[in-house]
């Protein structure tokens, strides 16, 4: 398997998010996110940054090369601990294109995106 340099976020101002590939089954995400963004997110949402609902939210990206937030993009939600600064996901196949998240899925289903990654 080739191994490509991980691919910065789309995003300037959010957190910087990067993926991956880390085997045939795996992607690798790494992201960073400042004190200052930290601090902004749990005063947009009230709530303290330690109990934020945080994910990676993995888009098969291989049929549409975008994400429409029409209700039919294909994703599979990672929650994530709020300390983490990188996630291995697993279920993926080498040959499809992925994009990744980092998000905030409140308790009804909302999602809010914080960062995209680049497509691998």
């Amino acid at each position: 398997m080739e191994t490509n340099p991980p691919r910065s976020s789309t995003d300037v101002e959010g957190p910087s998010i990067r993926i991956a590939w880390k085997d045939d089954h795996s992607i690798q995400a790494e992201w960073n996110m400042t004190k200052e963004f930290e601090q902004e997110v749990e005063k947009k949402f009230a709530i303290p940054f330690a109990e934020l609902p945080f994910v990676l939210r993995l888009f098969d990206v291989t049929d549409r090369k975008e994400i429409r937030d029409d209700g039919t993009d294909l994703y599979t939600d990672f929650d994530i601990n709020h300390r983490s600064s990188e996630w291995i996901l697993y279920g993926v196949t080498q040959g499809l294109e992925y994009c990744v998240d980092l998000g905030i899925r409140m308790v009804d289903g909302r999602f809010f995106s914080l960062s995209r990654s680049q497509m691998i």
